[in-house]
């Protein structure tokens, strides 16, 4: 009797078990399920965008310029996790770069990444022969201390188009190859079309809606003058 009481106990004892570890087993199942589920966070790339060292033709403002519109067009995508510019000039300050500004080899942009922890850092060059504009930016890894991209765009016109589309089309088009997707780029608008067609466009409505009501109308006699049609409102001269 006394055997089979302690053969009883235990058996249920080990049934009991059994069941515990069966229920821990699917509650963990069920966890890993849930975790799955979840969308995981992409985990943004640290990069920094040096001012453009402009070479002949292009004046310093103006490579500065197009810097400051291709840290824009990455700032609008929301993949990376930008430095902000003025503690890039902070940083370049203190390693005695203030006479030039400049940093323009890879070891200075090395050297200038470690010290602002980033992954990635954009260094571009910006000039013009005759009427044609040279840009060229590259991607340096930091770890690697090595130039991992690099885009070129020869554009021959007006300089606003290198703000409005072509340093544009170069954010995008590095972003694409480094996060492997494709990235549309925010192309700027210059402004001086969409002005051009709303005065176009008023000058036509008015202009029509003038001659509409005057043919309405009967002269009052054969010898008056017909009335001058309104004047538009004026083109831009720009």
């Amino acid at each position: 009797m006394r055997t089979r009481f302690v053969l009883s106990v235990v058996g249920k004892s080990f049934s009991n078990l059994v069941a515990l570890l069966v229920l821990v087993a699917n509650l963990s199942v069920a966890q890993d399920k849930k975790v799955s589920t979840e969308p995981q966070q992409h985990k943004k790339l640290n990069i920094a965008v040096l001012d453009f060292d402009a070479r002949a033709g292009v004046s310093k403002e103006e490579a500065v310029s197009f810097s400051d519109v291709f840290q824009s067009q990455m700032v609008e995508m929301g993949e990376f996790t930008i430095v902000d510019r003025a503690r890039i000039k902070a940083i370049l300050s203190e390693q005695g770069f203030q006479q030039s500004g400049a940093c323009s080899d890879v070891e200075c942009i090395v050297e200038t990444g470690k010290i602002l922890k980033v992954e990635k850092m954009f260094a571009g060059v910006v000039s013009k022969i005759g009427k044609t504009f040279a840009v060229n930016v590259q991607l340096i890894d930091i770890a690697t201390a090595q130039i991992q991209m690099s885009k070129s765009r020869q554009h021959a016109g007006e300089i606003d188009v290198l703000i409005s589309d072509v340093i544009p089309d170069i954010a995008a088009e590095m972003a694409s190859e480094i996060l492997g997707k494709q990235i549309k780029s925010k192309v700027a608008s210059t402004g001086g079309g969409s002005s051009w067609l709303w005065y176009v466009g008023g000058a036509a409505i008015v202009g029509g809606g003038a001659a509409v009501y005057l043919m309405s109308q009967k002269p009052a006699s054969s010898s008056t003058n017909p009335s001058p049609l309104p004047i538009g409102p004026p083109y831009p001269t720009n």
